[in-house]
């Protein structure tokens, strides 16, 4: 396992780096900056476009990104809602490691926290990385260890782009399962007006129902924004090295809009001691309505 205290810089594709620095290029001046609300949460800009806020507050049952917003500067994703208070943004959770909810926060079964250990940032003009140590604890115990790494680059004209690195150690050993839900992974509680909205992933699949669980290396969902006449979406990507891959996602649009890629869906994880599960995920949010020859380019400029 990595060192906690060292700065680990994301490795770009040759494509990507250039891509990025040609659109930092293009925008004069402006870079990557972060305000770091000390105890609670970094905000990311580019310039003073806002991107994302992570928020890592210890007295929380889970870090997590919200705001994550749109290239237009509107927010795509929501916090703490009154029907699902545990849905928080863009979030990694589980309903059952060892038999612990780090899902849920209201319901009866026992629950489990993941705290932050420490928290590194690296910046250039055109790219930033933040890097958290966690521990997901549950009854006084340790059950996993977590290296978490997100990678943004300056809004493009896809949209704006972040990765999502978790590695998940089990320094005893873990069953990570899915008690019972098929949601668990990396995902995205969306905007109201996003209600009712739609779904379209790598294999041309547009109806709900049979995208839910359908693996593919990315999905997309998208509809209306809070300004009457503008669509946009987040689109989740799979890393072809990750466990399972290509990943099922869930997805679904009543009564509300979620999205996650979730590898636990039809089956869970027994992890021996000291071994390692390793997730990388590409989140793209953007404006309209997707192309799946963008989001195939996209898919295949980050995993060339």
């Amino acid at each position: 396992m990595q060192t906690p205290t060292a700065y680990i810089w994301h490795s770009l594709t040759r494509r990507d780096f250039l891509y990025a620095a040609a659109a930092a290029a293009t925008r004069g001046a402006a870079g990557m900056r972060v305000e770091n609300s000390k105890g609670t949460k970094l905000s990311a800009f580019y310039g003073d476009r806002a991107l994302f806020e992570y928020c890592y507050d210890r007295s929380r049952p889970k870090p997590y990104i919200h705001p994550l917003f749109l290239p237009n500067g509107d927010c795509v994703s929501r916090d703490g809602p009154k029907d699902e208070v545990h849905h928080h943004g863009l979030m990694l959770a589980w309903s059952a490691l060892d038999g612990f909810d780090f899902w849920g926060e209201a319901n009866p079964t026992p629950h489990g926290q993941i705290v932050q250990q420490s928290l590194h940032k690296r910046m250039q003009k055109d790219k930033l990385e933040i890097v958290a140590m966690n521990h997901w604890v549950a009854d006084g115990k340790l059950r996993l260890v977590e290296r978490r790494a997100i990678f943004a680059l300056p809004p493009q004209d896809e949209g704006l782009w972040l990765e999502w690195t978790s590695e998940l150690t089990a320094p005893h050993g873990a069953s990570l399962q899915t008690g019972g839900h098929v949601y668990n992974g990396l995902g995205i509680r969306f905007i109201t007006s996003m209600d009712g909205a739609e779904v379209l992933n790598e294999r041309g699949t547009t109806g709900i129902k049979q995208a839910n669980g359908e693996p593919a290396p990315w999905c997309t969902y998208f509809g209306p924004l809070a300004q009457p006449g503008q669509n946009g979406g987040v689109a989740l990507f799979d890393y072809p090295s990750n466990p399972r891959h290509p990943t099922p996602f869930f997805v679904m649009n009543k009564p509300f809009g979620y999205l996650s890629a979730a590898p636990t869906f039809r089956d869970g994880f027994e992890m021996r001691p000291g071994e390692t599960l390793t997730f990388r995920w590409g989140v793209l949010s953007y404006l309209g309505r997707p192309e799946a020859a963008t989001l195939n380019h996209r898919f295949q400029r980050w995993t060339s």
